[in-house]
């Protein structure tokens, strides 16, 4: 139930360009590795992962296969 409050709200903020975990924007964040696919690897500074498609410029948390 919890995690059905939570999901949403974690949407809204990676639509806006924040971590959910910390707040901060996804700008600032340090870029681990750039992928021919027009792909970032992006390490924000609260340690969560994520991946940034510039084509699209959208924002998801990286799976286990792409750390």
């Amino acid at each position: 139930m919890l995690k059905k409050l939570i999901t949403p709200l974690q949407v809204i903020l990676l639509q806006k360009k924040m971590c959910p975990g910390c707040t901060q924007s996804l700008k600032k964040a340090k870029v681990i590795d750039k992928k021919a696919d027009g792909t970032e690897i992006l390490g924000c500074q609260c340690s969560r992962v994520f991946v940034h498609d510039r084509k699209l410029d959208t924002y998801r948390r990286a799976l286990n296969e792409e750390i």
